[in-house]
């Protein structure tokens, strides 16, 4: 750690140095100091770690060969069940809503959203620009029952939208969206998946008509990048540098401070990049800077949040971009998560007394009173080993406010018990969630958390050991 600190502190002197002696190259050439590079390249990565990993998601699910599946940019895929043990291709998934997900490319034309009638169905449609910043939270508290059709629309559109189609604007031309529907549980499954059938994604050339044709964009113009790209600064930085041009974002303060940095070492997105063209000084400085900068968002991870109770307490803003380092461990620890107003997380990996979480030690979590909510409330139980779901002879993977047949106290609280071995006594049986044999850790999910949740007047206590 003393390292990664060292090298965070390295950074600003070796811009005041590199201005204090200036490189002996002309004022119209790329920087040619190793060290003006490298600090110019820390700043850069991190800054823009989270539009280049959202990206990365967005070809490697829409583009990449060995995808699995049809779906590309501007439609839905739909995942219309509820994850269980046997899946694997998430990690931390929620046992409590069905998905939708899209990336959407708005460049040609708005795309629009419609979401149907919902009737007292819950649900929530975060929608995002390509920093992880949200644009919109569209759901039952903020859109009502009756849904609707939201254009949405990409920065400097000008034009006129059918009757009654309201608009979104998007801060870049490239977001995504993830409709989430609340089940009740398996019994309430199919009602949920034929709501969930309504939503569709129309473009607005094709509002009105009777069928609507799937979208063919050409792959081809969309740069390849994968996850292990990420650490790979020619890879990086030049797939960097046509993201920026393929998705502007414009008017950001952020960008606008960026601006000049990217010009000192000829990424500027105007201009293009030619890793080649630089000099081995300069290719050797951003060498460094990626590798180091990884390892600083790496580390920052482990304490990116507020510890509380040995919960960490995530209450994420809708607009973080401005804080370069906190958002882009945000998106390294996970993507498509949420703003606050949508839903809070709190994450335990520990006791109350600090000590790793085992299924074979016996714990009980007490609520009281439970997560104050508009939504709904849930903890999720996952291995540490795997991170998904543990098989368990009840198939319970959650405990929340609508789980059946659980036992509170007269006052509203609730004691959750938590081990590998079945209780034998009623109660705990009744509010047991199955661990497994081995170490584990707890997904706290508050969805339209209220007020008290937000100001930290309601923290989740600690977890006892018994």
């Amino acid at each position: 750690m003393s390292r990664l600190l060292d090298l965070m502190k390295a950074a600003l002197p070796a811009l005041l140095l590199a201005f204090a002696a200036p490189p002996s190259a002309q004022a119209t050439e790329p920087a040619q100091d190793e060290d003006l590079a490298y600090a110019i390249g820390v700043q850069t990565y991190i800054s823009h770690f989270p539009l280049m990993d959202l990206y990365r998601t967005l070809w490697e699910t829409s583009f990449d060969p060995g995808r699995g599946h049809d779906r590309t940019l501007n439609e839905f895929f739909v995942f219309d069940r509820l994850v269980d043990s046997s899946d694997d291709f998430i990690v931390s998934p929620n046992n409590d809503t069905i998905y939708l997900r899209a990336f959407v490319d708005l460049r040609a034309e708005p795309v629009i959203l419609v979401i149907p009638p919902m009737g007292e169905r819950k649900y929530w449609v975060p929608i995002s620009d390509m920093w992880h910043d949200h644009d919109a939270n569209l759901s039952f508290d903020t859109v009502g029952s009756q849904g609707g059709a939201f254009a949405l629309v990409a920065p400097g559109w000008q034009g006129v939208l059918p009757e009654g189609v309201r608009r979104v604007e998007m801060s870049t031309p490239l977001g995504w969206l993830l409709p989430r529907i609340l089940v009740a549980d398996d019994a309430d499954l199919p009602a949920a998946v034929e709501l969930q059938k309504g939503f569709r994604l129309v473009p607005l050339s094709q509002w009105g008509a009777a069928e609507v044709a799937r979208p063919a964009p050409d792959p081809e113009d969309f740069p390849r990048i994968t996850r292990d790209d990420l650490t790979d600064a020619r890879a990086y930085f030049t797939t960097l540098n046509e993201v920026l041009r393929l998705s502007p974002r414009l008017g950001n303060p952020m960008g606008a401070a960026m601006a000049s940095w990217l010009h000192e070492i000829n990424m500027d997105p105007a201009t293009g990049f030619d890793w080649d063209a630089l000099s081995p000084a300069t290719q050797a400085g951003l060498e460094r800077a990626a590798a180091d900068a990884h390892r600083i968002i790496t580390a920052r991870t482990q304490r990116s949040v507020p510890i509380v109770n040995n919960w960490q307490v995530a209450r994420f803003d809708r607009r973080i971009s401005g804080e370069p380092l906190f958002a882009a461990a945000a998106s390294m620890i996970g993507i498509l998560w949420n703003p606050a107003e949508i839903n809070t997380y709190d994450l335990a990996f520990q006791d109350g007394d600090g000590a790793q979480l085992d299924g074979r030690n016996a714990y009980m979590l007490r609520l009281d009173p439970p997560p104050p909510v508009d939504g709904f409330w849930s903890v999720t139980m996952y291995s540490a080993e795997t991170r998904i779901f543990v098989p368990n002879a009840i198939d319970r993977y959650s405990i929340g406010d609508r789980t059946s047949d659980l036992v509170y106290g007269e006052d509203g609280s609730i004691e959750i018990f938590m081990q590998a071995e079945e209780p034998t006594d009623p109660l705990e049986r009744a509010n047991w969630l199955p661990a497994p044999e081995g170490p584990f850790y707890l997904l706290m999910r508050h969805y339209s958390p209220q007020a008290s949740i937000l100001t930290g007047d309601w923290l989740p206590p600690a977890i006892m050991a018994r």
